[in-house]
């Protein structure tokens, strides 16, 4: 991988040329990719890359439309926001100074979007209708019964929830894999060591605790779209733990592959939960403590 990060930095529009390539179909790796940049030459400098890359981007999708039948304008808006996502995750990282802000200042801004359009902006029904709608129609079109539909349009209030939460998965995703090519990079190690400390922090913790409980209790549309958000906040807390305590006792990778596997399982949610569970508690109790060195 190193040999990839290397070639890729080595010429100017390597980078460029894949993040253009990926944007269509792995947004993560594309996103990483213009956070790598931002982060190697500054927030000015990769914004002319990603500018570059938006437009070839566009004068590709328009050229292959006829033969693909895919929008020039649904793939422009795909690229531009995950180029956008790069940079900004690029300077967070930048600014940050280490990936436990980053990740933290990730959390904080998916939760503060989900907020504003909740209750400033014009609200999730009326920004996700169109896609809504069409879900509705792919339905009908598998035949679903009226009673799936309609108990798919009564879970539309909360399914924004799902849908910032799938977002931020996505951008922590790409947070991740940038910060490891940049260490690549540089010949550092940060990255493992960084990442098995890994925590909300109390100041996002206790509201994400709150959440949680509330969730359970609540059935207020806002309440319901921020605790998906504060769940997968605690489940890479909770791979954190997983991944410190595996580290520490020296146990062997065997053991901590069922848990990635079974992520795209039946299981899933099974796993999310434990997880979790597991970083909740961590960020009251601190189950990491007994594997620092005592004084």
């Amino acid at each position: 991988m190193k040999a990839f990060v290397d070639w890729v930095l080595a010429g100017r529009y390597r980078l460029i040329v894949l993040a253009a390539v990926f944007a269509p179909l792995l947004q993560v790796v594309t996103i990483a990719l213009i956070a790598l940049d931002t982060m190697r030459r500054g927030l000015s400098q990769a914004s002319v890359g990603a500018a570059i890359a938006l437009l070839g981007l566009l004068v590709v999708a328009s050229l292959t439309a006829a033969l693909t039948g895919a929008s020039p304008a649904t793939i422009g808006w795909i690229g531009f926001g995950s180029f956008a996502a790069g940079l900004g995750l690029g300077w967070l990282l930048r600014w940050a100074g280490g990936l436990a802000g980053a990740f933290q200042g990730v959390v904080l801004f998916c939760v503060v979007a989900v907020v504003a359009i909740s209750v400033i902006g014009p609200g999730p029904e009326v920004l996700f209708a169109p896609m809504l709608d069409g879900l509705v129609e792919l339905l009908r079109e598998n035949q679903a019964t009226d009673q799936q539909i309609e108990a798919f349009r009564e879970a539309q209030p909360v399914m924004f929830g799902l849908f910032a939460a799938a977002l931020l998965v996505q951008l922590i995703a790409a947070l991740f894999l940038a910060y490891w090519w940049n260490g690549l990079a540089a010949g550092d190690s940060r990255f493992g060591t960084e990442f098995r400390d890994l925590k909300l922090s109390r100041a996002l913790g206790f509201p994400a605790s709150l959440l949680v409980a509330f969730g359970l209790v609540l059935d207020a549309p806002l309440v319901q779209n921020l605790t998906p958000l504060a769940l997968f906040g605690f489940v890479f807390q909770g791979l954190a733990v997983m991944h410190a305590w595996a580290y520490a006792k020296g146990w062997h990778v065997g053991l901590l592959v069922p848990v990635y596997v079974l992520l795209i399982t039946p299981l899933i949610s099974v796993i999310i939960l434990g997880l979790s569970a597991v970083g909740l508690v961590d960020n009251w109790f601190d189950l990491r403590a007994p594997l620092r060195p005592r004084a």
